[in-house]
């Protein structure tokens, strides 16, 4: 176990982010292999792909700059996105969040929907040095 509280708040974060890294990977992964390429929308909307297995993904846009359908190439909405972590700490309580930003500056909600499902919140596993578990938990959407 860590051996001061500073020291646990990192070993924290740090598998915090790696898990945020993993699950974006996974999203990344499952849209670069989509037999269909992501359909951006003008304004609010959602980034969709189809896996090689047939599922359909779903990013719904939280926010961005509008985008016309047409026209400007050079804002495109959609992959790659850019996964990033929102670490906040307030004295000892520590919060993760995720945020998945688009190409053309725009951000989508944290958790994805597989064919219409909303997939369950990422868990966490948090080892010591000699690979024990010292705890486990889940993440918690909003």
């Amino acid at each position: 176990m860590a051996k001061n509280p500073n020291q646990a708040k990192t070993v924290i974060l740090i598998v915090a982010a790696a898990a945020l890294v993993v699950a974006g990977g996974i999203l990344l992964r499952n849209s670069r292999s989509s037999s269909t390429p992501p359909s951006p929308q003008p304004g609010p909307s959602s980034l969709t792909a189809t896996d090689k297995n047939g599922d359909k993904w779903v990013l719904d846009m939280a926010s961005g700059p509008y985008l016309p359908a047409s026209g400007d190439s050079s804002r495109k909405a959609g992959a790659p996105l850019l996964i990033k972590a929102d670490v906040q700490v307030v004295g000892r309580d520590v919060s993760v969040g995720l945020v998945v930003e688009g190409q053309a500056g725009e951000t989508y909600i944290p958790g994805a929907q597989k064919n219409g499902q909303r997939l369950s919140a990422p868990s966490l596993k948090i080892l010591d040095e000699a690979g024990k578990t010292l705890t486990t938990g889940s993440f918690e959407y909003g």
